[in-house]
C-alpha cells in the first residue's frame, strides 16, 4: 500500500469547511512558527538587524512559494487541456456595441470573458442578459449586471420563463433584436450562443437568421472530460447564419 502524501495528510487541517480541523491546523502552524522564531532568536539574537533580515527572508520565501505554486498551477491547467482549435484572426468576432448574452447555470462560465472581449476599446454599450428566473436569482447574474454597470454598459435583463420552450425564446429574442435595432448606440449587434440551454441556442439562432443578426460562439480549450476551460487562448468565433435556397 502506498503511503499518503504530505498534501493529503495536511489537507484536512487546512480546509475551512471543517472548522474544528481548521482550528487545530491553525494552532499547530502557530506553534510551529513560534518555535522556529524562538530557535532563530536564541541562536542569532533578537537584534534589530536580525529581525529585519528575518522579515525580508520571510517575504522572499513567501514570494518564491507563491510564484512556484502559480507555475505549477499553470502547468497543471495545460496538462488538463487536451483539445484546442484556436480561432483564426479573420474568424474572430470583433467587439460590438450591442450584445445579446444568454446566461447559464454554470459557474463561472464564459459570460464574463465574453463581456470583457466586447469591452475592448470601450465598444460595448448595451448588453441583453437572457436568463431563466432560476439563473436570475444566482449571485453570478447579479455580479455580471454589476460589472456591466461599473464599465458604463447598460444591462437589460431579459427573463426567459421557459428555457426549454423554443417558441418563447424565439419570440423573446426577436423582440430584443428589434429593440436593439431602434437604438443606434446598440449597433452593430451580435448574439452569443455559448451559454444557456441547447433550446435557447436554437431559438437565438433562428431569430438571428430571420433578422440577419451576427452570431458568435466562445471557443475555449477543452479538458479531458470535455468541459471548456477559460484561458487566454479563448476567443469568440463569428458564425454566419443564412438560409439556403
Amino acid at each position: 500500500m502506498n503511503s499518503p502524501s504530505l498534501t493529503k495528510l495536511f489537507r484536512p487541517f487546512l480546509e475551512t469547511r471543517a472548522p474544528l480541523l481548521f482550528l487545530i491546523g491553525s494552532i499547530a502552524l502557530g506553534i510551529l512558527s513560534s518555535a522556529v522564531y524562538e530557535l532563530l532568536t536564541t541562536t542569532f539574537g533578537a537584534t534589530p538587524q536580525f529581525l529585519i533580515g528575518l522579515v525580508i527572508s520571510a517575504m522572499l520565501i513567501f514570494t518564491f512559494v507563491a510564484f512556484s505554486f502559480q507555475r505549477l498551477l499553470r502547468a497543471y491547467e495545460q496538462r488538463q487541456v487536451v483539445t484546442h482549435n484556436p480561432v483564426a484572426p479573420d474568424q474572430q468576432a470583433e467587439p460590438h456595441a450591442g450584445l445579446i448574452l444568454p446566461v447559464g447555470m454554470s459557474n463561472p462560465g464564459a459570460e464574463l470573458d465574453i463581456i470583457v472581449w466586447h469591452l475592448r476599446d470601450t465598444t460595448l454599450r448595451h448588453c441583453w442578459l437572457l436568463a431563466s428566473p432560476q439563473v436570475m436569482e444566482l449571485e453570478k447574474f447579479g455580479n455580471l449586471r454589476q460589472y456591466l454597470l461599473e464599465h458604463n454598459v447598460i444591462p437589460h435583463p431579459v427573463k426567459i420563463d421557459d428555457a426549454m420552450g423554443a417558441d418563447q425564446i424565439y419570440t423573446t429574442v426577436m423582440a430584443t433584436i428589434k429593440n436593439a435595432q431602434n437604438d443606434n448606440e446598440a449597433l452593430p449587434l451580435i448574439a452569443d450562443i455559448t451559454g444557456g440551454t441547447k433550446v435557447m441556442t436554437v431559438g437565438i439562432v433562428l431569430a438571428c437568421l430571420d433578422t440577419h443578426t451576427t452570431v458568435q460562439y466562445w471557443q475555449a480549450p477543452r479538458d479531458r472530460t470535455g468541459n471548456p476551460r477559460m484561458t487566454d487562448a479563448s476567443r469568440p468565433m463569428k458564425i454566419m447564419v443564412h438560409r439556403t435556397p
